[in-house]
């Protein structure tokens, strides 16, 4: 397995929401199980999504899915009981019409604890993907590249 070397560049297309860690997200040593890394990420991208005007219920009603076909970490730092943690999700340039995210995540002194990437491809209701970005999604890759200029 490759590591991952990337960091979210500043011209990237970013959002972070902050999480709190919920005790029942902790193992008996006060750590965060490693399984709910996905769900913090899944998170910042959700909201990542939906700011840009496509979120996960307009592609169910649009008929136009992004499952997630790979998806890596690497564990830093340990998350830890009580903390309040703030993920990052930025779109990875250049990988259009597939969905390649990076995600940093941080404690409240902006510590790195995590990163992650995730490559998502987009398909029909019967699992057909795409190879060329249908309307809602290059919409979306239209609101990426704007925000991208105006950095």
């Amino acid at each position: 397995m490759n590591r991952i070397k990337t960091r979210i560049e500043p011209t990237w297309d970013a959002h972070t929401v902050r999480i709190a860690v919920r005790f029942n997200e902790v193992d008996s040593m006060k750590i965060v199980w490693h399984g709910h890394y996905v769900a913090y990420c899944e998170t910042a991208r959700e909201a990542w999504l939906a700011a840009r005007g496509l979120s996960y219920q307009d592609m169910e009603r649009l008929g136009c899915l992004a499952p997630v076909v790979r998806m890596q970490f690497e564990f830093l730092r340990p998350i830890k009981a009580g903390q309040e943690i703030q993920v990052t999700c930025a779109h990875l340039p250049g990988g259009e019409p597939k969905l390649e995210c990076f995600y940093e995540i941080r404690d409240e002194a902006g510590g790195l604890l995590s990163i992650a990437e995730s490559v998502q491809v987009f398909v029909d209701r019967n699992g057909e993907v795409f190879l060329s970005a249908p309307e809602p999604v290059a919409n979306l890759f239209a609101c990426i590249n704007q925000s991208r200029a105006q950095k």
